[in-house]
């Protein structure tokens, strides 16, 4: 059933997910994933689509469009992070940020190019507090980063001190994973495949000029991967 969207179910999932407690949060994510999923999904993200495809150039994104959702969910994620000491942040958190920009970025649905250009450089900045901090999270945030840096447009919002950092990062993560350490594990292949992967699409894709300093730093993490 392709249920028809109204500004009062945006609403809804915005009050939800900006409350400052638990719970309302957590029903705001579920919500979400109600709307972005099946065949109502198609309604909901033409409904984003085309409020945001309204917004001026240097407008700041009302709260029916993707930019705003998509700043809210990491408004989310950071409270959901910093209140999960003893536990492990909620993944399906992290899995509908993920959708969330995939969705934005769905071809399928009309709208301006680039809605995410508004939140690109906070996206970059929150993927890499992100990865350094939640290991449980890597595989959702791999994804959203390899999706930004794959659009011009986006990648050049990333700040050349976030940019080195992600390349050492996962020079480190694949090294790590080649390592003897994880001989054990379930699927080392495919872990090694996902952090390459990511490796890869930052190399390819750096925002200008791979920074000089960084480039020492390279050629270290290289050796000690060809020495794995």
């Amino acid at each position: 059933m392709n249920t028809k969207v109204t500004s009062r179910d945006i609403q809804e999932i915005i009050t939800k997910l900006t409350s400052d407690k638990a719970k309302p949060r957590d029903e705001g994510i579920k919500l979400l994933n109600t709307w972005l999923g099946g065949e109502r999904s198609i309604g909901f993200c033409r409904f984003l689509s085309d409020r945001s495809s309204m917004l001026e150039p240097n407008e700041i994104p009302h709260s029916e469009s993707w930019p705003f959702l998509v700043k809210i969910l990491i408004q989310c994620l950071s409270l959901e992070i910093s209140s999960s000491k003893k536990r492990l942040p909620k993944l399906n958190f992290a899995k509908t940020l993920r959708i969330v920009v995939q969705r934005a970025e769905d071809d399928r649905f009309s709208g301006k190019n680039f809605p995410l250009l508004p939140v690109a450089r906070v996206l970059f900045n929150h993927v890499w507090d992100v990865l350094k901090d939640v290991p449980s999270f890597q595989s959702e945030y791999s994804v959203i980063l390899r999706h930004l840096l794959a659009v011009t447009e986006y990648r050049f919002h990333i700040r050349k001190r976030v940019y080195s950092n992600l390349v050492l990062i996962y020079m480190e993560k694949v090294e790590a994973s080649l390592s003897n350490e994880n001989i054990g594990q379930l699927n080392p292949k495919e872990e090694v495949f996902r952090f390459t992967l990511t490796l890869q699409s930052l190399l390819e894709n750096p925002p200008g000029d791979i920074p000089d300093e960084l480039r020492e730093d390279m050629v270290k993490g290289f050796v000690g991967i060809f020495l794995m």
